[in-house]
């Protein structure tokens, strides 16, 4: 029996002022699924991000994340959904400067982990991510991208079951960009769907369709 869509926005549209962004968007992400957003600058791609996380309301149309309407979903189903189901690789890091590395990583706090485990996880994810038996070096004190692979480690201690990701390789040398897309490859290899909105020749490439801002209505297609 074929599985559950993780994530799929119908007829998806938003206005800002008298301008419209996109109409009549589709989405359907698929367990494993690597979906890319394309676009100009301006186009409104962390907007699309924002929306199919719930923490944005679109002008028209529906997100459903397992099922749920996340924006007709009530404020503690939709934190609940935040916490253990959406993902979220921002282009701002959201790193917490003054705390370690091991602190911005176990806020995410997994249900149902003892610390054992939580620990296991990290020090895992860490790995991945190229920042090794770094848990206590604090976060103000690493590069850009040093950062932004902290908070790909994040979403790798969370395990949720779609990834939205904000050019996640953006500005990053070659060595922070190859370890964000392992990051983002694990995920994927464990089940979840990554959504990314990205410019990077090799991101594009390693995702299997794409939804194009440009189009009239745009939905996510073989690439």
């Amino acid at each position: 029996m074929k599985e559950q869509a993780v994530l799929r926005a119908s007829g998806l549209g938003h206005d800002i002022s008298s301008r419209t962004l996109w109409n009549e968007l589709t989405i359907t992400a698929e367990p494993s699924a690597a979906i890319a957003v394309r676009g100009l600058s301006g186009q409104g791609k962390t907007t699309l991000l924002r929306c199919l996380g719930g923490l944005e309301r679109p002008t028209r149309g529906s997100v459903h994340v397992l099922g749920t309407d996340i924006h007709a979903a009530g404020s503690p189903q939709q934190r609940r959904l935040r916490r253990d189901v959406i993902g979220f690789v921002m282009q701002d890091h959201a790193v917490v400067p003054e705390w370690s590395v091991e602190q911005n990583l176990r806020v995410v706090n997994p249900r149902g982990l003892t610390r054992r485990e939580l620990d296991l996880r990290i020090a895992a994810a860490l790995e991945v991510i190229g920042l090794g038996g770094q848990q206590r070096t604090r976060a103000g004190l690493l590069s850009g991208g040093e950062q932004q692979r902290v908070a790909v480690a994040r979403v790798l201690v969370q395990q949720p079951r779609v990834v939205l990701a904000d050019e996640p390789t953006a500005s990053l040398d070659d060595v922070s960009a190859g370890r964000v897309r392992d990051g983002l490859d694990l995920i994927r290899q464990c089940g979840g769907a990554v959504v990314v909105a990205t410019h990077d020749p090799e991101l594009l490439a390693w995702c299997e369709a794409e939804v194009d801002l440009s189009a009239t209505h745009p939905s996510n297609r073989c690439s």
